[in-house]
């Protein structure tokens, strides 16, 4: 598939990549949140070669990264299967959820004992406390995506994130309730495709981490699943809000 410019009455499409940091190695089941020493797994490494393969033909103007270090160590791995210089900037925007100081280094298994707010975050995000409301993850993924569009109009360009931003994002950009964050679901190592034209969000595709592992070892023309034009119909596509 190839991302790069086009444009429709003079406003350029741009193509922003959102990705899920790859799987974590977690041998003790904990939720990791803003902890330190919780690098990428061995699966997680191959989900980020396998990301980055599927990234080539896109032609990335930058990737903007989350500065903890699972997505960090994504971005590198991405970065390798590109051509030499795309830059990697971390960007503050893109961190994990707030409400991840609460929950870190507490086993899944313990939460609703341990961490009775949980049950109110899923609820309603950012009704406790240390919590982000929807809007507020959204709005600050909205901005690290913003600075991507007017570095990289009629390009393309990865952002690296966690879970509860990126699909505060989406809810936010499907209109949908707060409590919808956890109902859709972006997997380590899936991302969203956004296509924008001008600072309009005009199309989003989930890919899937074994759609990406399988597009990556796809031959370019079937890679593309299309014409690659910006905007263009493709499997797996979620309509516009």
């Amino acid at each position: 598939m190839v991302a790069v410019s086009s444009t429709e009455a003079g406003v350029a499409s741009t193509v922003c990549y959102l990705a899920r940091h790859c799987d974590v190695a977690n041998p003790q089941g904990v939720i990791y949140g803003h902890l330190p020493n919780f690098p990428l797994s061995e699966k997680g490494r191959e989900q980020a070669l396998a990301m980055g393969r599927y990234l080539v033909p896109a032609g990335l103007g930058a990737i903007y990264t989350s500065p903890l270090e699972r997505a960090r160590e994504t971005a590198q791995l991405v970065a390798g299967q590109l051509a030499p210089g795309v830059p990697i900037e971390v960007r503050p925007e893109l961190v994990e959820a707030e409400f991840g100081r609460y929950l870190q280094g507490t086993r899944h298994r313990d939460i609703v004992w341990r961490k009775p707010g949980w049950l109110v975050h899923m609820a309603w995000p950012g009704l406790l406390p240390g919590d982000e409301s929807l809007a507020t993850m959204a709005g600050r993924v909205s901005r690290a995506i913003a600075r991507g569009l007017s570095q990289h109009a009629g390009g393309s360009f990865l952002c690296i994130s966690h879970g509860d931003p990126i699909q505060a994002f989406w809810a936010w950009q499907d209109g949908r309730w707060p409590w919808a964050l956890h109902r859709l679901q972006c997997a380590k190592g899936g991302l969203l495709e956004l296509r924008y034209r001008g600072p309009e969000l005009v199309s989003k595709t989930y890919r899937a981490p074994a759609e990406l592992r399988s597009l990556a070892a796809a031959p370019p023309a079937a890679a593309g699943g299309g014409s690659g034009v910006p905007g263009s119909p493709r499997p797996g596509e979620l309509p516009s809000p």
